[in-house]
């Protein structure tokens, strides 16, 4: 291994023990040689008895690979869920390299700020205005999709749905990346008043905050459909 980062709510500083992955990018000194996914597997597998509180998401890459999209590179170890396989889609996006880029943490290896990665920034703008489209509106199609609208009834659901979508909705009008819980302080400052309990509400539930706007957990998942709908039309006329 030549090189091992941490990205996401940790490089971000936003790291939640609840509900946050430790997100890394590790960059491999060589291609890998048949039995390292099995090694890589035991090591993950080791790493997960010994530290069960933690779950842990990430790929290890070639050096080549930095920088790259989806299906442009060969298939690589990729850990997601607790699984550790061979795939050559696992979170290349450029939210990914931008985070490297800019906030990465090295534990060992180069500085990120010295890597030859080039974010595209209007690439990653249509890549996340594919994402909203499909699968934030997915979201809001619970006659297509009924295990959503049973998700919208938990807490967890709430956290995710109405912070997930406002961190694109901070990084379209504001040409930035941020985290969840700092997309929803940001969204309480520019919404219409009108969604606030619920943006409130999905920042309480991330934070471990018992402090309640809903009686209904129905109530409540029925408003975050129509907040998410909301944010997808004023995503769009961005």
């Amino acid at each position: 291994m030549s090189a091992f980062y941490l990205v996401g709510s940790i490089a971000l500083d936003a790291f939640d023990p609840r509900f946050s992955d430790i997100d890394f990018v590790a960059v491999a000194s060589r291609k890998p040689a048949p039995g390292d996914l099995e090694r890589l597997k035991k090591l993950h597998r080791a790493l997960a008895r010994r530290y069960p509180r933690w779950k842990m998401e990430g790929c290890y890459l070639q050096p080549g690979d930095l920088g790259c999209f989806e299906g442009d590179v060969e298939p690589f170890p990729a850990l997601h869920d607790g699984r550790l396989g061979l795939s050559n889609r696992f979170e290349l996006n450029g939210v990914t390299w931008w985070v490297l880029k800019q906030r990465g943490l090295a534990l060992f290896g180069p500085p990120p700020q010295s890597l030859p990665i080039q974010v595209d920034w209007e690439r990653l703008i249509a890549r996340m205005r594919e994402n909203l489209n499909t699968y934030w509106a997915g979201w809001t199609r619970w006659t297509r999709q009924p295990r959503r609208m049973v998700l919208l009834l938990s807490d967890w659901g709430i956290q995710w749905t109405v912070l997930g979508v406002l961190r694109q909705f901070y990084t379209f009008r504001e040409n930035d990346i941020t985290s969840k819980t700092a997309a929803g302080e940001y969204a309480l400052a520019c919404l219409p008043a009108r969604w606030q309990p619920l943006v409130r509400e999905a920042i309480n539930l991330r934070q471990g905050d018992p402090a309640r706007s809903y009686r209904s957990r129905l109530g409540r998942a029925i408003d975050a459909r129509r907040f998410l709908k909301y944010i997808i039309r004023e995503c769009k006329n961005l």
